[in-house]
């Protein structure tokens, strides 16, 4: 599996999905905790499907992002051992 890590913009959009908002996101919530656009969010996202899920849900036809089950894993082991 690619890292985000090594990827600037990967980090930043990953990075949202820490603490209590760690399991579904929609692309504005991303891209206010990040700072990007909501485009450059929504691209990153749909180009990166091997590390992110889109829910089956849209409230309001607004798509909501999660990250794949082993990165939330790896991103919940990273959190504690800080």
């Amino acid at each position: 599996m690619e890292q985000p890590f090594d990827d600037p913009i990967g980090a930043q959009i990953v990075g949202a999905f820490r603490g209590p908002h760690s399991l579904w996101r929609t692309p504005g919530g991303i891209a206010r905790y990040t700072g990007l656009s909501p485009a450059t969010v929504q691209s990153y996202v749909q180009a990166h499907r091997d590390l992110f899920v889109q829910s089956s849900l849209t409230p309001g036809g607004i798509p909501l992002y999660g990250v794949r089950r082993d990165l939330r894993a790896q991103l919940q082991l990273e959190g504690s051992a800080s």
